[in-house]
C-alpha cells in the first residue's frame, strides 16, 4: 500500500510506500488532508533553567559536550542553531539542481 504526503512549507505532494512514510513524516511531511503541524514559538533560551536547557538540547539533538554552566550551554545551543541555519541555506538549490539542465535529451537542438 502507499500513502500520499504533503510538505507543509512547499505544498509538494508525494505518494510513498507505507514502509517509508515514517521517514518522510519525521522530516515534517504530513498525510494529505491532515492539518499541518503547528509552528512552534521560538524559545528564549536565556530564560530557561539549566535542566530545561539540557532538555531543550536533547530534544533538538544538540551535543552539549562538557558544557555544564548555563552560559556555556546557551553558547553551544546558539552555535548549533547558527550551524543549522547555514547548512539549510541552500537546500532548495540542491533540490532544484538535482536534474541537469540538459536532461531533456537535447531537445533544444
Amino acid at each position: 500500500m502507499s500513502i500520499t504526503l504533503t510538505h507543509p512549507g512547499k505544498g509538494r505532494k508525494v505518494t510513498v510506500p507505507d514502509d517509508v512514510a515514517d521517514s518522510y513524516i519525521s522530516q515534517g511531511w504530513v498525510a494529505a488532508g491532515s492539518p499541518a503541524p503547528a509552528e512552534q514559538e521560538p524559545v528564549d533560551i536565556s530564560k530557561l533553567k539549566v535542566d530545561e536547557l539540557k532538555a531543550h538540547a536533547e530534544e533538538h539533538g544538540i551535543d552539549l559536550g562538557d558544557a555544564t554552566k548555563k552560559a556555556d550551554i546557551i553558547a553551544v545551543i546558539e552555535a548549533a542553531g547558527e550551524q543549522k541555519e547555514e547548512s539549510g541555506a541552500g537546500s532548495d538549490d540542491a533540490e532544484a539542481g538535482s536534474v541537469p539542465a540538459d536532461a531533456d535529451g537535447g531537445a533544444d537542438d
